[in-house]
């Protein structure tokens, strides 16, 4: 078992009274060194010494959000031991240039840089940034081209690619990632053809489940049927496929105090439109509850959990003290 912490960035954690003045200072002017990054390095420090793996920094391009790969850049030398996720949309940026970007970043941090690949679901950010594909077959087209394109340059002296997005006669990158082949890529596509791309391109899957946290023994069903399907796609690929899940940790006394904490905190990260879908994977209960589902998942095949607390830096506390004594890291 492994463990992953998101970064804290607006758009990502619920407010708290400690993070909720350095979020709202990202939209002025002044104040000298950003207290969001420095409260970012704070968490995932902290995080780094309680043996958490690795840290998902997301890309929002709307609202005040530091941009995803210059932050995972700023962390490599401060953040000295997990590896670095940056997020990265096609049709809003590069493939040749992320490859670029990305082969830098996992020099500087010693081989430690992944890529998250996120086909989007927001048309406005990509046709203020980008361009925004209607059809969902030519959007994973994109996708898998794109993937293509920074892996082929990663890891050829000379790559070609005669694509429907992109196109390269005889591309050249001479820098070379520390890790070998190529950093590693994680997806958490959902629909069909997203998922073909990420069996024959991907490293680490996302599994999927129901928002909604009373559904708990369907999502059970429903992660166990689509790694089924999934660990058939990348046999047919000669591939394996490693399995994640995206949850936010809530612990109670009871479980009827986890439940109330529950229903507040996705009333209230609405209110503040943070995404709540990682409820859904019911890392809610008890410390002895929780325990026992991430152990569930284990057994699953789950590998990989990214967790998010609330608040980041107590709630990391929390988890610390409470439920990782229970746990065997990998």
């Amino acid at each position: 078992m492994k463990l992953g912490i998101w970064c804290p960035a607006p758009q990502t954690i619920r407010p708290d009274p400690v993070t909720k003045p350095m979020l709202d200072a990202l939209t002025t002017h002044g104040g000298g060194t950003d207290a969001s990054f420095n409260y970012a390095v704070k968490v995932l420090n902290r995080a780094e010494e309680l043996g958490f793996d690795i840290t998902l920094i997301a890309q929002r391009w709307f609202g005040p959000d530091l941009d995803s790969w210059i932050f995972a850049a700023a962390l490599a030398p401060v953040v000295k031991k997990m590896r670095l996720m940056a997020a990265v949309h096609p049709g809003i940026f590069d493939p040749r240039i992320a490859a670029k970007m990305g082969a830098t970043i996992d020099r500087i941090s010693g081989g430690r840089f992944c890529v998250n690949i996120v086909n989007g679901t927001r048309p406005a950010e990509h046709n203020m940034y980008g361009r925004w594909i209607e059809s969902d077959d030519g959007r994973y087209q994109q996708m898998h081209e794109f993937i293509r394109l920074m892996k082929g340059l990663w890891t050829e002296d000379e790559f070609t690619l005669d694509g429907d997005f992109y196109k390269m006669q005889g591309g050249k990158m001479p820098t070379r990632s520390v890790i070998a082949p190529h950093p590693p890529f994680f997806a958490a596509s959902r629909a069909e053809d997203g998922m073909n791309v990420v069996a024959q391109e991907c490293d680490t899957w996302f599994v999927n489940y129901d928002r909604d946290h009373a559904n708990y023994e369907a999502s059970l069903k429903r992660i166990a049927t689509e790694t089924a399907l999934m660990e058939e796609r990348v046999k047919a690929y000669g591939r394996k496929m490693n399995y994640g899940i995206n949850a936010v940790v809530i612990i109670g006394e009871t479980e009827e105090e986890a439940q109330a904490k529950a229903a507040e905190h996705v009333r209230e990260a609405g209110k503040a439109q943070v995404g709540v879908s990682g409820v859904g994977a019911n890392l809610i209960g008890t410390p002895k509850t929780i325990v026992e589902r991430m152990k569930r998942y284990e057994d699953m095949g789950i590998s990989l959990f990214m967790l998010h607390f609330w608040p980041m830096h107590d709630g990391l506390e929390e988890f610390g003290q409470k439920i990782l004594p229970d746990l065997q890291l990998s």
